[in-house]
This record gives structure tokens, C-alpha cells and sequence, in this order.
């Protein structure tokens, strides 16, 4: 296959098929990484059904995944994805990893953008793995702390290979920790309890028996919630469906909390036990040689969870201002604590999202690290 950039320094960028090259861009990072504590493996049989179109994943039925591979030689040094969504304003990028080459990086970011380009896309914004549905955010500081499920870690070196080819910030994301082992201050208690009696706001735990139906619930609120919010798109019924069946797992170990107004969802809130010391045990892979020592690896580590990661709270726009997150926030931490959580992480947030991060700090919130995202025009 002939490359789709220039060869700079010996440096070869092709786009990658289904196979054994998808395999070895699955693979790739566990050699750059190698004897790197903080790196999270995902799961590879996770990563080829979200990048092969033949397994169907949902987000292939609106948007169009180009991975591409770099070598020099025979030898993997670098690879990205470059994503055309119609529901984004922007081409997107993600899932990159490169050695400390500011070539390899470079053909890299070349090849995505020609691809874009060639779709008729006028700018570039990640990384997205594959959107900011999923994993997504360059990390620019913290990099001696093991990140939580569902958020990416990377070498410092990466924000350089960024700025080197231009890319420029475009948006911070914050991520905050609390220590659930400090009692909440009094005046959230009474707020909590203010809100529940005024507004006739009652909270119950998601239905798991029914979770095909909480499922289609949740996207409406999460939908409706987020909407008009910077780099967010709606979820298709498929999408949220396919992500609730991969949480299934961790919603068992969880809590997630709908708030009703009269009987009426108006938001939730979801804590779910960190699954990224038990995935960093299984190493990527559930089974080896037939047996399946990575699930028992992971099935063990997440039973001594005591992090928890505030992944979503959404409330409906006519139910703001309410309080009823702070119901959210303060019934989700106690019963977390309940479960045996120590420390819980909430991420991430938008560096302007006022109300969210004033929220945050009220409960005793402290900033954590910080991943961004960077964009380029084409």
C-alpha cells in the first residue's frame, strides 16, 4: 500500500486495513509504554470493535474511522485515527501515540489531515477517542498520577509533538478529587434537604431489572442536558445503548441516582467504582492461552475498588437552578461511601463550566489534573 505522506526520515504513514494490521496499531502502545505504571491498557477486543466497521459498533453508522499506522521499516512508531462526524462541527483525531519524534509525529498529523481535507473538512480538533462521548483530551499535567477509567494518560512529550505541528489549545478539561472520608459540610446537608422538601424531589436508584428502559430514559435526560455545551453531540438511541451494556458491569458495583419532580425524571447522577487499576492488571487481554487470566486478574481488582469516578449528572433545563444537583451530588458521595469508596474523581469538566466547578468545590472538591484538547484549521 503506498503511504499518503511524504516519507520524511524514513518515516512510512499507510492507512490501516481490518487484520493484522489492525493489530498491530491495537498493540502499538504496549511497547511505547512498556514498564510505564500509569498507562492504562484498554482492552484490545474493546478496541477492534470500536475501529473495525465489520463489528458494527453504532458510532460507525453515523461516522466515518480512518486509522493510520506509522513505520520506519518494518517497525511500528506511531499511529492516529482521523474521524469524519457529521454531528461534529470538526474533523476529528484521536488515538494518537507516537515515539519522541517530531517526523514520526508530523507525518502522522499530515496523513489525518490530508484524510479530513480530502472529506472536505476545514479544521481538526482532538484528541477525540473517537469523540467527546469517549475518551478524549491530551494530558498536560500529572503525569505521575494513574489516571481513572475512561481517561486517557500520556508522555509530556506529547504536548510538544502537538505544538510543533501547530495545533493550538482549545479547550481545558478539569478533573477534581474528593476525599470521601472528610464529612460533608453542614450547610450542603441542609441544602440537600431543602431542596428535596420544596421541589417534591424524590431520588431512586436506576432499574437494572428494566435497564433497557432506564437506558432510553437516561439518554433523553443526557441528551437534553448537555445540549448547546461546547464540543458536545447527542448520542444516538444504538450508541447510549451499546455504552450503558459496557458499563452494565460497573452499574452493578455503582450507584446511579434519577432525581423525579412529581414523579417525572428531571436528571441523574452516575459514580462508578474505577475499573483503571483492574484493567491495568488484566493487561489488556481477558484471556491468554485459552484461559482467561486477564477477566480473573480484573474481576479481582475491582473488588478492592475504593475510587470511585462521578462520570455523569445531568439535569433538564427547566428543573436548573433548583438545587436538586446538589441532591444529586450529596445522596450519590454518601452512598458511595456506603460501598466502601475512599476517594471519588469527577471528570471531567469544562474549565468554564462555573456552576459545575463551584459545585465541585462546595463538596470539598479539589483539582486534580488537567487534559486538553487542541485544534487546527485545514
Amino acid at each position: 500500500m503506498s503511504p499518503v505522506a511524504p516519507p520524511p526520515a524514513g518515516v512510512t504513514v499507510t492507512p490501516v486495513r481490518p487484520g493484522a494490521e489492525l493489530t498491530a496499531f491495537i498493540r502499538l502502545p504496549h511497547r511505547l509504554y512498556a514498564g510505564n505504571p500509569y498507562w492504562t491498557p484498554p482492552l484490545d477486543a474493546g478496541q477492534r470493535a470500536l475501529l473495525d466497521p465489520a463489528r458494527r459498533h453504532p458510532f460507525h453508522d453515523t461516522a466515518t474511522v480512518q486509522p493510520f499506522l506509522a513505520r520506519r521499516g518494518r517497525r511500528g512508531v506511531g499511529r492516529i485515527v482521523a474521524v469524519d462526524d457529521p454531528r461534529q462541527n470538526e474533523g476529528g483525531f484521536g488515538l494518537f501515540e507516537s515515539e519522541a519524534s517530531p517526523e514520526v509525529s508530523g507525518a502522522l498529523f499530515t496523513a489525518a489531515s490530508q484524510w479530513l481535507r480530502s472529506r472536505g473538512r476545514e479544521a481538526l480538533l482532538g484528541p477525540l477517542n473517537l469523540s467527546t462521548n469517549h475518551e478524549c483530551g491530551l494530558l498536560v499535567d500529572g503525569f505521575d498520577t494513574p489516571p481513572v477509567m475512561l481517561m486517557p494518560y500520556n508522555p509530556a512529550h506529547y504536548q510538544d509533538l502537538f505544538e510543533a505541528f501547530g495545533l493550538k489549545p482549545a479547550k481545558d478539561l478539569w478533573s477534581w478529587t474528593i476525599d470521601l472520608t472528610v464529612p460533608f459540610p453542614e450547610r450542603i446537608t441542609r441544602l440537600r434537604d431543602r431542596v428535596a422538601q420544596r421541589h417534591r424531589c424524590v431520588l431512586r436508584p436506576l432499574d437494572l431489572d428494566r435497564l433497557d428502559a432506564e437506558a432510553d430514559m437516561l439518554r433523553r435526560i443526557y441528551n437534553e442536558a448537555w445540549q448547546g455545551s461546547w464540543g458536545f453531540h447527542p448520542m444516538s438511541e444504538a450508541e447510549f445503548r451499546y455504552t450503558v451494556r459496557e458499563l452494565k458491569p460497573l452499574l452493578h458495583r455503582g450507584v446511579t441516582l434519577v432525581a423525579e419532580v412529581d414523579g417525572v425524571p428531571a436528571g441523574f447522577g452516575m459514580i462508578l467504582p474505577d475499573a483503571a487499576p483492574a484493567l491495568r492488571a488484566a493487561r489488556g487481554r481477558l484471556w491468554t492461552y485459552g484461559l482467561p487470566l486477564g477477566a480473573l486478574r480484573l474481576t479481582r481488582e475491582l473488588r478492592r475498588a475504593e475510587t470511585g469516578r462521578a462520570l455523569l449528572i445531568g439535569i433538564l433545563a427547566k428543573h436548573r437552578g433548583k438545587g436538586i444537583d446538589a441532591l444529586l451530588r450529596v445522596a450519590g458521595l454518601e452512598r458511595a461511601r456506603e460501598l466502601g469508596m475512599r476517594t471519588l474523581n469527577a471528570s471531567w469538566v469544562l474549565e468554564d463550566n462555573t456552576a459545575s466547578n463551584r459545585g465541585i468545590v462546595a463538596m470539598g472538591g479539589r483539582r486534580g489534573v488537567t487534559h486538553r484538547l487542541y485544534e487546527l484549521g485545514l
